[in-house]
């Protein structure tokens, strides 16, 4: 039901841009996108995607390397804004529920399923923060990954099963999270290697994606690639719940803008943000 909604989006964002002959896409498309879908599935007004948008970066500001006193104040402060915000905005929606995600929520609370007003808002909060940002970076490296490797997004997307095809090896290929954090949840042993309960560790997701027993010629673009067991989405009980919509948003978004703009090309070398953890270009 979403795919025309992202579809016009697109359109509507080309149409702003296009006749300027230079634009930033990472600012112009790669991030209205996701932010302004998120909001609409949410039932939130478009009209507080900025605001939506501040709160959310100095929330995630929390889980990036070298934060300051200053990050966490502003962070604890955004959470305060945000949490109100949704409390006023969910009790509008008790009285006038509407057919969107956060209605959906309330929904079933109130038939006594397991949503708490708090677990209620945590859940609004997570589905913007990690709705948004991971498939703004997909989509800025979709693009970079396309026109670097020079291959011929137009026709490749002009079918469904082929441009879904793509839409996986460029999620293999430069993965918007190369790294997670998980918790060893029971002591084990493994390739020599022994594991306490408690401990951290990092999944190297960039890596598995690169991993030459699992992919034939794995550093090379290859848009025909099947089967294609790609873990840019994580795995387990932990698969990302919004895997369906950033692939959606990626076939659907891509396929609009290298149909409008077949001379798309990069104006120079782009630029990766030095933030940890995402992997994404800052322009």
């Amino acid at each position: 039901r979403l795919a025309p909604r992202i579809e016009q989006l697109a359109h509507d964002l080309i149409d702003g841009f296009e006749a300027q002959g230079r634009v930033e896409l990472i600012e112009a498309f790669a991030t209205p996108i996701p932010v302004i879908v998120i909001a609409e599935l949410l039932g939130v007004p478009t009209a507080m995607t900025p605001q939506l948008l501040d709160w959310s970066h100095k929330m995630v500001a929390m889980y990036q390397f070298g934060r300051t006193r200053e990050a966490e104040d502003l962070a604890v402060k955004a959470t305060n804004e945000f949490v109100a915000y949704l409390k006023a905005y969910i009790a509008l929606r008790r009285k006038r529920p509407q057919d969107d995600l956060m209605s959906h929520l309330i929904a079933a609370e109130s038939e006594g399923q397991t949503l708490t007003e708090k677990e209620l808002i945590s859940t609004c909060i997570l589905v913007l923060n990690a709705g948004h940002e991971a498939t703004v970076h997909a989509l800025g490296n979709g693009v970079k990954a396309i026109l670097e490797e020079g291959i011929d997004a137009h026709s490749l997307f002009s079918d469904v099963a082929s441009g879904e095809r793509l839409v996986e090896e460029l999620l293999r290929f430069d993965a918007p999270l190369h790294l997670f954090t998980r918790y060893v949840l029971e002591d084990l042993e493994w390739q020599g290697l022994r594991f306490k309960k408690g401990e951290e560790i990092g999944l190297m997701l960039g890596a598995a994606n690169r991993d030459p027993a699992r992919f034939v010629d794995p550093d090379r673009l290859d848009p025909s690639r099947e089967p294609n067991p790609q873990q840019s989405f994580g795995g387990g009980i932990h698969f990302c719940i919004g895997a369906p919509l950033a692939r959606l948003e990626m076939r659907v978004a891509l396929k609009v803008l290298f149909e409008r703009v077949p001379t798309l090309r990069l104006a120079r070398k782009p630029v990766y943000r030095d933030v940890y953890h995402f992997h994404g270009l800052e322009r």
